[in-house]
């Protein structure tokens, strides 16, 4: 344990909660509209929700549903010593049900559905429906990447999607974002083309040994993707980002990736890409938080950010388990 990894497990936390409200402004606009309604300097900052987003009373640095339930994972693994306690998790996730502030964060009508079914006694579905295969399950796992080395981040991501859907596309794309986020909290580098790719190959065999439908679209999108500079501009295949977690996943990873030399264009970057931009900023956030740490987070940001005292309790408790 060093100073470095510390300030990577804060940059996760913080940076996926910064990434989140970002992109809360404009959710369900498709990228045109995102540019027409909003000038390149406003994407740089908190900007309020847009009157024909889903999320129109969005005020800025207020964190999203995405952040309320990576929170509620977080603390439940702290209060369980590093491991993953169902019984507890589900009884948290009951009380953010009954919790206004929650249900007013967008959490949206899949999100809920599942949780729902869960806290009240139902089996998870698997029936291809979004309910089934929403990104809500990935996107909240980033904390498991943030525990110690005594904790398999691939098992413990996937048992907690499991609780709540069905679908083990879900589970693989879990999986691979906490053992993502697990590997650059320890120092993983990604500077040069080669590192990416592997990278990507290794994430690839984990997200196989799970759900062959995942990884190969998780393959699909990294061929298309120029690592050798850093990238200006989106290209075509990472905007429009859809919730459902064969898409999402892939897309926020691939923009992590090429926009990874920097922290505050990477987050940027997915917050204005269109569709699910909360849920993909957030994602952009934790494994971009991870890579370059809390020190690379525009104060800002930080300034303005609800829930920033809880957040950094959250962090420090991980940093104990350690």
């Amino acid at each position: 344990m060093d100073d470095k990894i510390i300030d990577r497990i804060r940059g996760t936390f913080l940076g996926s909660a910064c990434a989140n409200s970002l992109g809360g402004s404009c959710v369900g606009l498709n990228r045109k509209d995102v540019l027409a309604s909003l000038s390149t300097a406003c994407l740089r900052d908190y900007s309020p929700g847009l009157s024909r987003s889903f999320l129109p009373d969005h005020q800025p640095g207020a964190v999203l549903a995405d952040t309320f339930l990576a929170l509620e994972l977080a603390e439940s693994l702290v209060a369980n010593g590093g491991e993953f306690d169902a019984g507890d998790l589900r009884g948290r996730y009951k009380r953010l049900l009954e919790c206004d502030r929650f249900l007013a964060s967008g959490p949206g009508s899949s999100c809920l559905s599942a949780l729902r079914r869960n806290v009240d006694g139902g089996s998870a579905v698997n029936d291809g429906s979004q309910e089934a295969t929403h990104d809500h399950g990935a996107a909240r796992a980033y904390p498991v990447g943030c525990l110690p080395d005594r904790v398999d981040p691939v098992q413990l991501a996937t048992d907690q999607a499991k609780l709540f859907q069905g679908d083990s596309r879900v589970w693989a794309a879990a999986a691979v974002l906490a053992h993502s986020v697990s590997r650059l909290v320890r120092g993983d580098r990604l500077d040069t083309v080669d590192q990416v790719r592997g990278y990507v190959r290794r994430e690839f065999e984990i997200a196989g040994a799970i759900d062959e439908r995942f990884a190969e679209w998780w393959d699909d999108v990294a061929p298309d993707l120029d690592y050798s500079r850093p990238a200006h501009e989106l290209p075509y295949s990472l905007v429009n980002v859809s919730c459902e977690v064969n898409e999402a996943v892939p897309t926020a990873v691939g923009i992590f990736l090429i926009f990874r030399h920097n922290f505050e264009e990477a987050v940027c970057a997915a917050a204005c890409a269109g569709g699910d931009t909360d849920t993909a900023a957030a994602m952009v956030g934790a494994l971009a938080g991870a890579y370059h740490g809390a020190s690379a987070i525009p104060k800002r940001w930080l300034d303005k950010l609800s829930e920033l005292d809880r957040l950094e309790k959250v962090a420090a408790s991980l940093v104990d388990l350690w």
